[in-house]
Order: structure tokens, then sequence, then C-alpha cells
């Protein structure tokens, strides 16, 4: 248990912060009670977790050090828990701390610089008129569109390596909700119908049996896959915590909030003939139906979200704010990019579990 009365701010603190990377430092921190006050009587720290952020941030995005890309995306990852969590706990008091949002933004401003420039496509003015062509294009020239990862699970994949898929796709399905919910703080009016659309579809239209998380969670307990409280984001590497960052980002922080459209829509876009693949994996181990409702049912449903999303919540959007379109034209990209590289790191992790079950792949529950 973590001690959040004296930590990493108490007696010792020196000997103490040369030990920490910057993740760590910032979990100390972000769960300090009084953290304002401890500051005050101890200048140095905030000086090392400056130090430490910058330093950090050169390592992961000018230098390309997938270790300081994972210390870096990690204490983003951390930040952006205090979103979302209890209300009564230090995390929620240091939400806005001063200090801890100056290392966000820097963090963010560095990793979306280092994304920019990674980032090269050849494409016309975007106004409200070819906005929705131009993403579509983006998303079927992109290789993350056609990834080998759900050609190996649709014909390799062992139950274990499968398994281990749900494990990893646990920690943004569970999350999904609050992240359409995010959508509609601020939404164009002519917009929240579609988003609000979204948000009916996760809840299951009502039903708490086929709430999407639910839905997850039903599959989850019938593979006997025990679900942590971090939801497996303990297995994610840089890639998996860049990718849910991509999320996170646009909604916490207004100023990205046209790209986490893009974001969106380039899921919609990608899941279905993706999950096609993916079912038809499950299938061959033996799956039923009701062990792969969650991802047949966004097989035909987010066609449909994908279609509105562009067109009922992006296009009018561009209508009445073209220069959005550059925003969510980013957004989109990001999201590519960001998936792709997950992508690779989970085919790579799949195919060196082999064909062997794992402590956690069990036989599925009847």
């Amino acid at each position: 248990m973590r001690n959040t009365d004296n930590g990493v701010i108490g007696s010792d603190q020196t000997a103490v912060m040369a030990r920490l990377a910057l993740d760590e430092l910032i979990d100390q921190l972000l769960h300090s009670n009084a953290l304002s006050l401890k500051l005050t009587a101890n200048p140095l720290v905030a000086d090392r977790a400056w130090h430490l952020t910058e330093n950090t941030c050169i390592r992961a995005f000018s230098a390309d050090d997938p270790q300081a890309k994972k210390r870096a995306h990690h204490a983003l990852f951390i930040l952006y828990q205090s979103w979302l969590a209890d209300p009564l706990s230090p995390v929620a008091a240091n939400q806005f701390h001063p200090l801890l949002s100056g290392i966000r933004n820097y963090i963010e401003s560095e990793w979306l610089r280092a994304e920019s420039k990674r980032f090269h496509h050849q494409r016309p003015m975007l106004n409200a008129g070819n906005i929705v062509d131009e993403l579509r294009a983006l998303c079927q020239q992109h290789p993350a569109s056609h990834h080998p990862l759900f050609d190996f699970l649709a014909s390799e994949a062992s139950a274990a390596q499968i398994d281990y898929f749900f494990k990893s796709d646990s920690a943004l399905n569970l999350l999904f909700f609050d992240l359409v919910a995010m959508g509609l703080v601020g939404s164009l009016p002519e917009t929240r119908a579609e988003i609000a659309q979204n948000l009916w579809d996760e809840i299951g239209q009502g039903s708490t049996e086929i709430t999407h998380v639910n839905l997850y969670k039903d599959l989850l307990k019938r593979r006997n896959i025990a679900l942590p409280d971090n939801h497996f984001a303990h297995l994610y590497e840089w890639q998996g915590l860049a990718g849910y960052n991509a999320f996170m980002l646009g909604g916490v922080n207004r100023q990205h909030y046209y790209k986490s459209l893009g974001v969106m829509a380039m899921t919609e876009l990608l899941d279905p003939p993706q999950y096609e693949k993916l079912v038809a994996g499950c299938r061959r181990i033996g799956l039923s139906d009701r062990d792969v409702h969650y991802y047949a049912e966004h097989i035909t449903v987010d066609i449909g979200h994908a279609d509105g999303w562009l067109n009922n919540v992006i296009v009018p959007i561009g209508k009445k704010h073209p220069a959005a379109m550059e925003e969510v034209f980013f957004g989109a990209a990001l999201r590519l990019q960001t998936c792709n590289d997950y992508y690779d790191c989970l085919l790579a992790a799949l195919q060196s579990l082999g064909g062997s079950l794992s402590s956690h792949s069990v036989p599925p529950s009847e």
C-alpha cells in the first residue's frame, strides 16, 4: 500500500527521488495528500520532477528510446487516471495541480510534435465537402487497416494467444463509454444526437445485460480470465500506452477536442473488418455465439457508427469551423499511427507466447 502521507516528499526525500523514474515520481506526487504544502516545504521536488520530465521527453521523442517512451507514456497514462479517480481520493484532489498539469502539457506537446514529424501525407485543403472521403482514404491506405495481426488471429492463433488478445483489449474496451461521454461535453447541438446514439448503444440501449462493458466482462468471465483493477494495462509497452493516451488526450484537453473526433472516426472505420477476422478465429477455437457477442455486435454496429460519426458529427463541425478539419485529420492520423505501433507490438507478443497455455488461459466455462 502506498504511503500518501510520507511517500516521496517526507524524510530522506533526496535519496528517494534519485531512485525514481519519471512515471514513478508522478505516481507518488499524484497520490500525495497536501501536495502543495509539501512542495512548498521541499521546492527541490518540483525541480527534480521537471528535470526528469525534460530529460525523459528528450530521450523518448527526440532520441526514440523505447524505455524512455514507456516512462513518458506511462506518466501520461497515470496523470489521465485522475479524470477517472474516486472523487474523494488524493488523486482527484491533485487533478489540476499546477505542477502536474504543467508536466502533462509538456509531455503531450513533445509527443504530438514527434507524431507530427513522422506523419507524411499529401492531401488537398480540407473542408466539409471532402473530409469524409479524405478520412476514408487515409484509413484504407494505412497499414493499420490491413494489419497481419488479425490474419494471425483468424487462422493461426491458439486459445492462449486469443485469450491474451482479450486481456490486452480490455483497458480501452472497458473505457469506451467514458470516452464517448467525454465527446458530448461542449459538443455542437447538431452533433449531439449522433454522439448520444453512440452512447445509447454503449449502454445496451437501456439493457443492463448487453451494455458493452458487461458483454466484455462476460466474455472474460467465460474464458476464466480474472480482470485486475488496472484492466490489464500492466501488459502494455509504450505502444499500448500511447494508443490509450491518444483517446484520453482529446477527452481531457479542450484544445485537442477536434483531434479526438478523428481518433474516434478511425476506430469506427477500423473495427468491423478486423473484428470479422477475430470472430472467425474465435469460432475456429470453439467459442460460442455468446462468447463473441461483444465483437460480433461491433461488426455491424460500428459500420453505422462510422458513417454517423463522419457525416453527422465531423461534417457539421466542418461547415461551421472549417479550420477544425486539419485537427480532425491529424487526430485520425494519430490513431492510425499509434494503432499500427500497438498491433506490431501485440503480434510480436502473441507470437512469442507460442501455442502453450498460460496460467491465466484455461478452458472456458460452460
